[in-house]
């Protein structure tokens, strides 16, 4: 939003919409942080308090071309463990759940949330509820493997990747 919009007051519903996140999660987030309006209605000031609290990142600026010798899935994987392995959310430590998806198109989004829910079943991605939202991180048991994995797309997860 620019211009004039940022002035005005806005809708739960606006922001949600802006900030690609649901209207609950809206809700949440100011609850959380303490600072939900009585008229639901939020200005520039409010949502970037909620991108704050909330610890909303955009991760993806659309999706990733392609690796040689890797299907789109593979290339989309690898990059995501690298990332969440850069910003060291290793457990303990998580990182919001929607942040893994936010920038790519719906038909990316899909495909890498079938990948992130197979490696939350099979133990290698945590998954928790935080007063904000859905956070994951990766196991620690499991972290040489995933270092293996993002690096060189080999090791015991490597069978998880291809999602297509």
């Amino acid at each position: 939003m620019a211009g004039l919009e940022l002035f005005q007051r806005m809708s739960v519903e606006q922001v949600a919409k802006w900030l690609e996140l649901h209207p609950f999660e809206i809700v949440r987030i100011l609850v959380a942080d303490g600072s939900l309006p009585s008229d639901l209605r939020l200005d520039a000031a409010n949502v970037e308090r909620i991108r704050a609290a909330g610890g909303l990142e955009t991760w993806w600026e659309g999706p990733p071309a392609a690796v040689a010798g890797q299907t789109s899935a593979q290339t989309i994987i690898r990059l995501l463990l690298a990332k969440v392995l850069e910003k060291d959310y290793v457990e303990p430590r998580s990182v919001r759940a929607d942040n893994l998806f936010r920038g790519l198109d719906a038909e990316h989004q899909r495909g890498l949330r079938r990948a992130v829910n197979a490696l939350i079943r099979e133990g290698v991605l945590v998954s928790s509820m935080s007063a904000t939202g859905l956070t994951l991180g990766i196991a620690a048991a499991r972290l040489a493997e995933v270092r293996q994995f993002a690096t060189s797309g080999a090791g015991p997860v490597a069978h998880l990747w291809d999602q297509e």
